[in-house]
């Protein structure tokens, strides 16, 4: 199967247009479009650390040691 992509926008009234495609008139051909990703954006704040570098200082320090004195008594 002979692939071709073209990147364009959507114009009036939703209307996609594709101009100089390498098929020849009456071929029949078969149309998928998708959602570029570049328009993915983030549209609230929810992922605030999303692309962020996190960095662990010791990650094999044991969390909370000091708390596990309140559970002796």
């Amino acid at each position: 199967m002979e692939t071709f992509k073209k990147v364009t926008t959507v114009k009036k009234n939703h209307k996609i247009e594709i101009e100089n495609v390498p098929f020849e008139n009456g071929m029949e051909v078969e149309i998928e479009v998708s959602l570029n990703n570049k328009n993915k954006k983030i549209e609230n704040n929810n992922y605030i650390l999303r692309d962020k570098l996190i960095k662990y200082d010791d990650p094999y320090k044991s969390v909370a040691e000091d708390d596990w004195d309140v559970h002796k008594n």
